[in-house]
């Protein structure tokens, strides 16, 4: 079987992207107090351009500099020995420019869904240290969770179906920069 997609409407369009990072930015930056004490870590994929494109509104907009890093916690998916799998793929920590320990870890991502990927970042995390608390920041909440893990600031929140999907799309890694509600189809192979 393969999947396909079918856009079903848009949700944010640039400008209401940039509009729900400004209001993260805004929420993030309460957290920065006293300065040199947040770190923003974006989750791979889509989270590390967002936490990128904070950081520079927490710069522009309020004079902050926070710095970025990005994680891959794949590794510690709880499902990932269930997962096709691609050799052993190790943690994959692309950029880490400072210590967590005692920070306020502000974890960035695109979609939160089950609440598995948090999850798995979470551990991550605390296998680099003991940050002093983590926030969690994303652009869309498409409910549906399965373990209780709710995010501290949030872009757009929807209720999503099972057959639906919510897709970031981020220039200049997509063709656009918006955020759409699309029906998957399984069909046969």
């Amino acid at each position: 079987m393969k999947s396909s997609c079918k856009n079903v409407r848009q949700l944010l369009d640039e400008n209401g992207m940039q509009a729900a990072l400004g209001n993260m930015a805004e929420k993030i930056s309460s957290w920065a107090k006293p300065l040199c004490s947040v770190i923003l870590i974006g989750m791979a994929s889509r989270g590390i351009p967002l936490a990128q494109n904070i950081a520079q509104i927490l710069k522009s907009k309020y004079d902050l500099c926070v710095p970025v890093g990005s994680i891959d916690a794949s590794y510690y998916r709880d499902d990932f020995h269930y997962r096709k799998r691609i050799n052993n793929p190790p943690l994959k920590i692309t950029e880490m420019p400072v210590d967590v320990e005692g920070k306020t870890v502000v974890l960035i991502d695109d979609v939160l869904y089950t609440g598995r990927s948090v999850r798995a970042a979470l551990q991550a995390i605390l296998d680099l240290g003991r940050p002093a608390a983590v926030k969690l920041c994303v652009l869309v909440d498409r409910g549906c969770r399965e373990l209780p893990i709710a995010p501290d600031c949030i872009g757009l929140s929807i209720e999503t179906e099972a057959t639906q999907e919510v897709k970031v799309c981020l220039s200049p890694y997509d063709k656009e920069t918006a955020v759409w509600l699309v029906e998957v189809k399984e069909e046969p192979a």
